[in-house]
């Protein structure tokens, strides 16, 4: 990805909070927990690597954020962190919207951006960058769901109470540490709630480099679907059998190598 490209991306990000703030739209600021573990316990959610693999029912769900029926968005960005490390807010939560307690209806609008910056961008680990098994198999009574153009998390009724967006960006930068270890470089995270209007806004404005990003790997997915017969509405970062594809990809990859 240029280096102009990202720049223009987050000045433009950037500005737009700053106005809908002076317009006296509610914007937060975060900054990552340096406790991470004191925090977890104070608000007493288990965040652990593929500990919480479980199912939330609609039933047990307190509080849905995008789904079918709500203007939704998610958009992980892997970059190279020496090119782009000024440009980086370190560490920052920015929330655009309301806090999970001012939440009074079980669902609403939601779009989640990860900036994550990395000593050395690979096929692989770019792939693994962009998962979301990590976050929803992390988090205690937190399930995360997509499929084509919609995205959405459900929070359980169990955690609902002390369940902040404070706490979800940290349990997210330490999930990804934890997972990647020394690749991680730096993280910034935006979330968005409860503004309709805003959350259209921002997906403009994350158009042209989302469709840089994605313009490479879609091809590259779409070749790899059907050679392998896939026929599953649901994105490749949710899908139960990804380990499983990837191993059928490395012995395709090492087969085309003989043959050459």
């Amino acid at each position: 990805m240029k280096i102009a490209l990202l720049q223009e991306f987050l000045d433009n990000l950037r500005n737009y909070i700053n106005s809908k703030s002076q317009e006296g739209k509610n914007v937060f600021i975060y900054e990552k927990n340096p406790n991470p573990h004191k925090l977890f316990e104070k608000v007493n959610i288990k965040v652990e690597l593929d500990k919480h693999k479980e199912i939330i029912l609609q039933e047990e769900t307190k509080l849905e954020l995008g789904g079918i029926n709500k203007k939704s968005f998610s958009l992980v960005y892997p970059f190279s962190h020496l090119d782009f490390i000024k440009y980086i807010k370190n560490g920052r939560i920015t929330l655009i919207g309301l806090e999970s307690k001012d939440i009074s209806d079980l669902s609403t609008d939601f779009g989640m951006i990860i900036l994550i910056g990395v000593k050395n961008i690979t096929d692989k680990n770019w792939e693994s960058l962009k998962q979301f098994n990590l976050i929803s198999n992390g988090i205690e009574g937190f399930l995360i769901r997509t499929i084509p153009r919609k995205f959405w998390c459900r929070i359980s009724e169990n955690i609902k109470t002390n369940f902040t967006f404070e706490f979800l960006g940290n349990a997210i930068f330490y999930l990804y540490k934890q997972r990647f270890k020394d690749l991680i470089e730096s993280m910034e995270i935006f979330f968005i709630n409860s503004y309709p209007n805003l959350i259209d806004e921002i997906i403009k404005i994350t158009s042209k480099i989302n469709a840089s990003l994605n313009e490479k790997w879609l091809k590259k997915i779409e070749e790899w679907k059907k050679r392998i017969d896939c026929e599953y509405d649901w994105g490749c970062e949710i899908c139960p059998y990804q380990e499983d594809c990837y191993e059928i990809k490395q012995v395709l990859v090492e087969r085309e190598k003989i043959e050459k």
